[in-house]
């Protein structure tokens, strides 16, 4: 999770921030698994591959992606 906090929570590059719904909804209504594929990939130019984390395992990833999902599904919307 440090690795994500670097740019989520400060929105660098576009990064949706943790917590905020409105950045999260375009991503959260393309799928979890879009996301995990999308985080493991990178996204050009702003989502390096694996977030920079290039010793975490799929699923290192895919718990931090269910952490930040947690995170604005508790949001007051």
């Amino acid at each position: 999770m440090k690795y994500c906090v670097t740019c989520h929570a400060a929105g660098i590059a576009d990064a949706p921030k943790f917590g905020d719904l409105e950045e999260w909804q375009s991503r959260i209504d393309k799928g979890r698994e879009e996301l995990l594929k999308t985080t493991i990939e990178g996204i050009p130019p702003g989502m390096p591959v694996k977030g920079l984390c290039m010793g975490c395992t799929d699923q290192e990833l895919a718990d931090a992606i269910d952490y930040m999902l947690d995170a604005v599904a508790d949001s007051p919307q």
